[in-house]
């Protein structure tokens, strides 16, 4: 199998919280909770199962109580992970604990904290903004090459390593080919898919939350999902460490591949498995017949079997290399998965 292997224990390390959003809008083990949520509904998830992903049309949002543990500052490791779907390419926000208030009331000197969104100035592309722009340091944005507002499931991954001052944004588990778009060239540099902060410009970058009014008029840490955001959201995860390459994989099949869709049971069939020379049969059944079918690594690589048809409603895949494999099936109204092993 190729990359690091990755399992549960390596996904809970670090974890803070985790909302699966499944009708409810509270941490899956109760660490965080739910401060307020205004215009915020419930909506078919990846999967298409009925309210599991939080539905949001520009005009809600859900304020959490983190209960001080997004509270990273100038020094600690970062990482925020979520699955999204939108057509919008206005400015929006998955999650922002960006404020311009003291505790008090009073209007800041300058903003403090960060987002992961869009920005419409960088239409359709993931934007990471951890400086807000009327901070008096000017703003730090880093926006992904390509688009992702095509109204199709993603998931999206920022990290902030303190330690080697990078920063990395993955898509659907892969690292993204960066843009710089802040106003002040000093904050570091761009090597392909990692932005690099100066020694000098870490300090700038603070992660404690800033206040904000909710739109209920109140003032409070400004730790909330869906800030003007149009779309879906779901399996959001905080980690106070930087998630690795092969863990971004992972927290992408575990969000939107096969770990998380429903159990094939007897609609689809795999055998030999394993599957001992690479070779394997997929029986689906009638009401499948023609399905697209897909398949994983455990870490969420794709990869490309040769792919024959069989009799009746079977097909053949070959060309496997050892490992662990997720198969997907793709149906008119809803995502089975089946799992198999190739080798011994």
């Amino acid at each position: 199998m190729l990359g690091q292997h990755v399992n549960a224990q390596n996904l809970n390390s670090g974890l803070l919280g985790r909302f699966p959003f499944d009708g409810i809008t509270t941490y899956a083990t109760g660490n965080m909770s739910t401060n307020s949520a205004t215009n915020a509904g419930y909506g078919p998830d990846r999967r298409n199962q009925p309210n599991a992903a939080l539905q949001l049309g520009g005009t809600g949002e859900v304020w959490i109580l983190p209960n001080g543990l997004l509270s990273f500052g100038t020094t600690g490791d970062f990482s925020f992970s979520v699955a999204f779907r939108t057509l919008s390419s206005a400015t929006q926000a998955f999650f922002s604990n960006q404020g311009y208030y003291s505790a008090s009331g009073n209007t800041g000197t300058g903003a403090r904290g960060w987002s992961l969104g869009f920005d419409n100035a960088q239409v359709g592309k993931v934007y990471f903004n951890l400086v807000a722009a009327s901070s008096y340091n000017g703003n730090l944005g880093l926006a992904t090459q390509s688009s992702f507002n095509d109204g199709q499931w993603h998931t999206a991954t920022a990290t902030v390593n303190r330690g080697t001052r990078q920063i990395v944004l993955y898509v659907d588990g892969v690292a993204q080919p960066l843009t710089y778009v802040s106003s002040r060239p000093d904050y570091g540099t761009i090597s392909g898919t990692v932005f690099q902060l100066t020694t000098t410009s870490t300090m700038f970058v603070d992660l404690n939350p800033g206040y904000s009014p909710s739109r209920t008029g109140v003032l409070t840490d400004a730790n909330r999902f869906g800030l003007n955001f149009n779309g879906s959201l779901d399996e959001a995860r905080f980690y106070n460490r930087a998630v690795t390459a092969a863990e971004a994989q992972a927290l992408h099949t575990l969000a939107l591949a096969a770990v998380t869709a429903r159990p094939a049971g007897a609609q689809v069939q795999v055998f030999p498995n394993p599957a001992p020379g690479g070779s394997l049969t997929v029986r689906l059944s009638p009401a499948l017949s023609g399905a697209p079918l897909s398949v994983y690594t455990v870490l969420g690589q794709r990869v490309h079997p040769n792919v024959q048809p069989g009799a009746g409603s079977d097909v053949q895949l070959s060309g496997l290399a050892p490992g662990l494999y997720l198969l997907v099936v793709q149906g008119a109204a809803t995502t089975l998965s089946q799992r198999f092993q190739v080798g011994g």
